[in-house]
């Protein structure tokens, strides 16, 4: 008997977490479903900023801007964009191990989500601050953070600022990528751009830009900085979401796998049970004639 009451514990205590990982999926998916629109979405703005680079480009290799300028000293400041929560499978684990692959140890370093704050600390890198953002983060949120890297990146604390977060490919892939975000490089604002040498003058509309394009280029830059770290963000959080919900639905079904063996085992232990009780009531019968 106590072997059957240890079963149905087991099965009640499985079909309990069944529900909670059902429930955290749905959740996990009305999230993502968000954070991807959202992710998405922002990709479509650096369209209009390749329109504008594309009228400065004679500009983008004069150099003397703040956040174009080339810094012997400082030292390199990475930014961790992981979660604030687990069970979410191997994403902060994948993004873990490449930063330990490609970040050197001497650099400081940021989170974006505190998850693997104590890997960071444990492996001896210089954890300077740590950021938590909300799922529908605003720009008044992630503010605190672009001051604190340009801050440090313009008065020279730091020559080379990088991201390190997941590239939302699709729900089931999402790759760990690390990217230079400061200095801006005019090789990557000419890719931006489309710049091709084989694009004629005349293929672009003519326009009066006021006022100079380096004015204009000091004012457009920190809101490509800002809006390139928001996009690495979004889709950090996008992958949060769809990494989880997968994670969820797969516990799910592990949970209902569980059960039907689980409850195999009981039936076949109640039979047993009843087989003997039967053998024991049989064997009285007999002896009493």
């Amino acid at each position: 008997m106590s072997n059957l009451r240890d079963i149905k514990r087991r099965i009640k205590s499985v079909r309990n977490t069944s529900q909670i990982t059902k429930a955290m999926q749905m959740v996990a998916s009305a999230k993502m479903r968000r954070a991807q629109e959202q992710a998405l979405r922002g990709r479509v703005f650096i369209s209009a900023l390749a329109s504008v680079f594309r009228h400065l480009r004679d500009s983008i290799t004069e150099g003397g801007l703040d956040l174009m300028k080339i810094n012997p000293k400082g030292k390199a400041l990475y930014i961790i964009v992981n979660t604030d929560r687990g069970l979410c499978g191997g994403l902060n684990s994948n993004l873990f191990k490449e930063v330990l692959g490609i970040c050197p140890a001497d650099a400081d370093y940021i989170t974006i989500g505190a998850k693997l704050n104590p890997q960071l600390t444990r492996v001896g890198r210089n954890l300077r601050a740590s950021f938590t953002l909300p799922d529908g983060f605003s720009d008044g949120d992630l503010k605190p953070i672009l001051d604190f890297i340009r801050k440090g990146f313009v008065d020279g604390s730091y020559n080379r600022v990088c991201v390190a977060y997941q590239k939302f490919i699709n729900i089931m892939v999402q790759r760990p990528q690390i990217v230079q975000l400061l200095p801006i490089m005019p090789e990557d604002l000419l890719e931006l751009a489309g710049d091709k040498e084989d694009t004629a003058e005349g293929d672009l509309p003519n326009y009066i830009l006021e006022p100079s394009p380096v004015k204009l280029l000091n004012t457009i830059l920190p809101l490509y900085f800002s809006y390139r770290l928001t996009q690495m963000v979004l889709e950090g959080k996008a992958s949060e979401q769809s990494a989880r919900m997968v994670a969820m639905k797969a516990a799910t079904e592990n949970a209902k796998t569980l059960i039907g063996d689980l409850t195999l085992e009981y039936n076949k232990a109640r039979q047993t049970q009843i087989t003997n009780e039967l053998l024991e009531i049989t064997t009285a019968m007999k002896a009493m004639e």
